[in-house]
């Protein structure tokens, strides 16, 4: 795979919008930037639904509505949204969805729900899953999933759902549990699989090797896809783009560029940074791809891969 920019001065080139750019000059218009699909953005309503988890996360342990994230992502070229369940309690899944699917009329860009949903209750959850599937903007889920999923009747049940539908699942894991995640994406050929946040890789030279194994293991399915996203959390306030480029580089090197997808992580991110921050980093570690690999990873990929129209 050719990782070099292949625009060089004085070239003309078709971006992926079909929209002809050319070099910067007094006498031509300046190149546009390729647009992003943001495929993991959260929204907090603690009037309707509770999230424990935010105890713990008291810099971000409020509302943050539509207009928060058009405000931070104002110089972002957010072409498309895809909301990532937020880690409401328990039961809450479907009451989330619903509320997300009304945003809609007020914020055309989002494309897409992936939805909090128990797979572990297997014929169980039939219910459910058809209640999301009725709000035809769900186009995954996420859901904990035990050491045993791989071999769980229940789950395995579960999943096969999904398949029917034509969901994704989003992995969120530690890079202790790649090992489980590749367990069950090898059961589960027939599903497609969406590693959050790099596999939240954990710093220092023993972490960087056991979460290199993991994703090099992991990366052999081709049913699995990664997510470039959360990486700024994991390093802490003080991090520089320098930090962050080793772990995007060796995703980029393992998925290739057809099978990475961005994610900003609204409003986790701000534990860390601001989004602006994150985007523009993330565009300098990925601006040695070409204007096409650049294409796939910032939009293309996550449009195939959720199913964003």
């Amino acid at each position: 795979m050719n990782r070099r920019n292949f625009v060089k001065n004085g070239l003309f080139a078709m971006g992926s919008t079909g929209t002809l750019s050319f070099p910067n000059s007094k006498d031509q218009p300046a190149k546009p930037a390729i647009l992003k699909t943001d495929t993991h953005v959260h929204f907090f309503d603690l009037q309707k639904l509770k999230y424990s988890w935010l105890k713990n996360a008291p810099e971000i342990n409020r509302d943050f509505d539509l207009d928060d994230y058009r405000a931070a992502t104002e110089k972002a070229n957010i072409g498309k949204m895809l909301f990532m369940e937020s880690g409401a309690d328990a039961g809450l899944g479907v009451k989330e969805a619903r509320l997300v699917s009304a945003m809609v009329a007020k914020e055309p860009r989002i494309k897409g729900i992936i939805a909090k949903l128990d797979i572990s209750r297997g014929e169980a959850l039939r219910p459910d899953l058809e209640a999301l599937v009725n709000l035809n903007l769900v186009k995954g889920i996420r859901s904990q999933f035990p050491d045993e999923a791989a071999t769980s009747p229940a789950f395995l049940a579960g999943m096969r759902m999904l398949q029917d539908q034509r969901m994704t699942f989003d992995l969120l894991v530690s890079p202790g549990r790649l090992g489980t995640a590749r367990q069950l994406a090898k059961a589960c050929p027939n599903n497609t699989f969406i590693l959050d946040h790099l596999g939240n890789p954990t710093t220092g030279a023993d972490g960087m090797s056991v979460w290199k194994a993991g994703i090099r293991a992991l990366a052999e399915l081709p049913n699995v896809h990664c997510k470039i996203s959360g990486i700024i959390t994991r390093i802490g306030k003080d991090w520089k783009t320098r930090d962050l480029r080793p772990y995007i580089q060796f995703a980029i090197e393992q998925f290739g560029v057809d099978r990475l997808v961005y994610g900003g992580d609204w409003p986790v991110v701000l534990r860390a940074g601001s989004y602006q921050s994150w985007s523009r980093a993330f565009e300098k570690i990925t601006k040695a791809l070409t204007v096409d690999e650049r294409a796939k990873v910032f939009h293309g990929n996550a449009d195939r891969i959720y199913n964003l129209v």
